[in-house]
């Protein structure tokens, strides 16, 4: 496990690493930021030892060669990674206390303004700001200086409190159903971590294995795992779990039967059309499916599509297929509070999942979603166990509808009527809605914002 990556896999299977005879000895102390002890931290160093925190936080590791590096993983906590080579050894001995700092986004601190709307980080004509996370009461940013590309972390006002660049192009980033975050590139993935202030980053691993294994899991849930998948032209949500025993079960499936129906008569249409303009050998492969044109999953893919665009005729018809495909099921299964709430727009249905086994399931109906103006979107704010759907109003006009997670419609709306109107890249904490705007349309450069959305409250 060289990355780090294996990490959601591991506890969704069960696997171990394997044991190998000891000749050093590295043991020390896991606390967390208030200096209380942790246990069940997950342990390894150079991928040849593994250990776990007992209940006072206290572990050991017997590696086979003097230890380098010390990599400590816990769910609810950054990461560490830990150079040892100014760790004293005694002999073959040696000691350390590892400090691990929470990455939840629900502290009491974070998201306090008394200003109803505030800048936070302003681009100009060198520097985009590509992306942001929550980092525990932090803030991480993805930014690109011309063709230079940048982990920055920065307090909830703006304030640049470290930096690290990365060595290739990033596009966005990604925090695990584990709390672990990413910097996702088109290659090249990288795991990054958070010591008192102070970033790092994991060796990188190829994207490919980010897509296949840490983005389809979208929550943990006490040692229970959940994975999304998504199914063909993007019109159904596969939701299964993997339990503590490491056993997988099927929880929901949400399908637009009408919608992947009329998509896939149009698509074949399409590719009937597309094959007329090809050789015979090029047809057989597609009957064959030897091709991208025959896996639903890769055919959406804008470098498939474009390459059946071979007539006017064609690339009418791609472009209202792939218009069509873009109205996709939207169905998030979101944490709040203890339970878990799966939104099925698309039946009409809130599924209220209570967090212990058995699974007891208390559907309940939908109503906001048929309101006007519903973008598609919930944002969840963990601190203040609340959900909300965002809207647009007639003139443009961004619109918060709290959601009774009782009832299934809104009860409260905000209307935030000074945010810009090209808004983008949404998310809540503390009943402070953060996201990206450009104030002005006629000057590209955007801006990051934090906005208190009781003062818009109707």
């Amino acid at each position: 496990m060289k990355h780090g990556i294996y990490w959601i896999f591991y506890f969704a299977t069960g696997l171990s690493l394997p044991a190998q005879e000891a000749h050093w000895r590295l043991s020390g102390t896991v606390l967390d930021g208030n200096g209380e002890a942790l246990p069940g931290v997950s342990l390894s160093v150079d991928d040849s030892a593994h250990t776990v925190s007992d209940a006072a936080g206290i572990f050991q590791l017997r590696p086979a060669y003097r230890p380098r590096i010390l990599t400590a993983r816990c769910i609810g906590y950054f990461p560490q990674r830990i150079p040892l080579d100014t760790v004293p050894f005694e002999g073959r001995a040696g000691r350390l206390r590892v400090v691990l700092q929470s990455n939840a986004v629900n502290l009491p601190e974070v998201g306090i303004t008394a200003r109803a709307l505030e800048p936070i980080f302003q681009e100009d004509f060198q520097t985009d700001l590509l992306d942001y996370e929550f980092a525990g009461k932090y803030l991480a940013l993805l930014l690109r200086e011309r063709n230079r590309y940048f982990l920055r972390l920065a307090d909830d006002d703006g304030r640049k409190l470290s930096e690290l660049r990365l060595p290739e192009p990033a596009q966005y980033l990604h925090q695990s159903c584990t709390g672990d975050f990413h910097a996702v590139g088109t290659d090249w993935t990288w795991e990054f971590t958070l010591r008192d202030t102070r970033m790092d980053t994991f060796p990188r691993y190829a994207s490919a294995k980010f897509h296949q294994l840490v983005e389809p899991c979208v929550l943990e849930q006490q040692a229970y795992y959940f994975f999304r998948e998504t199914g063909p032209f993007r019109q159904s949500v596969r939701y299964t779990y993997y339990d503590p025993a490491h056993q997988p079960h099927l929880l929901a499936v949400v399908r637009n039967e009408l919608a992947e129906a009329q998509l896939v008569r149009r698509y074949r249409a399409i590719l009937r059309e597309y094959m007329k303009t090809l050789p015979d050998v090029d047809q057989d492969d597609i009957l064959s499916g030897l091709t991208p044109f025959t896996d639903m999953k890769e055919l959406l893919k804008p470098e498939n599509l474009i390459k059946m665009a071979e007539s006017n005729e064609l690339v009418s018809a791609i472009g209202f297929f792939n218009l069509l495909a873009e109205d996709s099921v939207y169905a998030p299964l979101v944490r709040i509070g203890a339970k878990l709430y799966l939104f099925d727009h698309v039946n009409d249905k809130l599924i209220r999942i209570d967090a212990v086994q058995p699974w007891q399931d208390e559907p309940g109906n939908l109503h906001y979603h048929r309101q006007p103006g519903w973008n598609k979107q919930v944002l969840v704010d963990a601190a203040l166990e609340r959900a909300y759907g965002r809207f647009s109003g007639k003139d443009g006009t961004l619109i918060l509808k709290e959601i009774d997670l009782k009832t299934g419609s809104a009860n409260k709306t905000y209307r935030l009527t000074i945010a810009p109107y090209l808004s983008s890249a949404f998310r809540i904490r503390n009943g402070i809605l953060y996201f990206i705007g450009q104030p002005d349309v006629n000057v590209p450069n955007r801006q990051l914002y934090k906005m208190n959305i009781f003062k818009f409250a109707e």
